[in-house]
């Protein structure tokens, strides 16, 4: 009997990327997750993914797709951007309107900013789901859902193997933020960005112990946070550096 594999997808912005590199691994081999969760970045991934797109589909629809265009300037102070027109880019591509309704079960975690938890949705609004996932505080605007708001699931969990435990054979985490010298702090908006990986690297490190196979791979340092034009470089670092370890430790 196979084994099922559940696959935990982080943030990272444009380094997010690797995970595309991590399906084609994956699928060379001829492994395929059966439960998929992700947090930011990593949402976006797994709901492609969840909804029938080959790891060389994803690949083709983000590098003609002009990520920029769908950031909107925030017109409150809570926020210098808001994700509203992400709506837009899903409805284009995934013609599914409830998380449930996918081909692959997945968990999209966000933070939960008034009670202060992550967490984890298999149902409801796709795109409200994945946009609050992804509102990276300050940067972008939070998401109401329901009574509470929502901000970058990464805050709390940014490598979400909860929801895989118990319901798999096999947990996969694939982390894009390996730590490194940051020598480009000459900003505010770079300062923050440095700061909040930072802080997030706790969450993960208290995760990694529930993966069987851990990836992260190092020369993802080079690629910054919003580097929009290094998307492919992305993809091929989580590809070769993946498909190493998952035959190191399964084949």
């Amino acid at each position: 009997m196979e084994k099922k594999i559940g696959l935990a997808l982080s943030g990272g912005a444009v380094r997010g990327a690797a995970h595309i590199g991590v399906l084609k691994a994956l699928e060379e081999l001829n492994l395929k997750p059966s439960v998929l969760s992700g947090s930011s970045a990593g949402s976006i991934v797994s709901v492609f993914y969840g909804a029938g797109y080959t790891a060389k589909e994803i690949e083709e629809i983000l590098l003609k797709t002009n990520i920029l265009s769908y950031l909107k300037p925030s017109l409150d102070f809570t926020s210098i951007f808001t994700l509203e027109k992400l709506d837009n880019f899903f409805r284009k591509y995934v013609n599914i309107k409830d998380l449930s309704q996918l081909k692959i079960p997945v968990f999209v975690c966000a933070t939960n900013l008034n009670l202060g938890l992550p967490e984890y949705f298999s149902s409801g609004n796709i795109y409200k789901i994945v946009s609050a996932s992804c509102a990276l505080p300050f940067i972008f605007k939070p998401v109401k859902m329901g009574d509470y708001i929502y901000i970058d699931g990464g805050v709390m969990d940014n490598l979400p193997v909860e929801p895989l435990l118990g319901k798999v054979d096999l947990i996969i985490g694939s982390e894009v933020n390996p730590l490194g010298e940051e020598k480009n702090l000459n900003n505010p908006f770079s300062i923050l960005l440095r700061s909040f990986y930072l802080a997030v690297r706790s969450n993960v490190e208290a995760r990694k112990k529930y993966c069987d196979i851990f990836i992260q791979p190092p020369e993802l340092i080079n690629i910054g946070l919003f580097s929009t034009w290094k998307i492919k470089e992305a993809v091929e670092i989580g590809y070769r550096y993946s498909k190493k370890v998952i035959q190191e430790s399964i084949l």
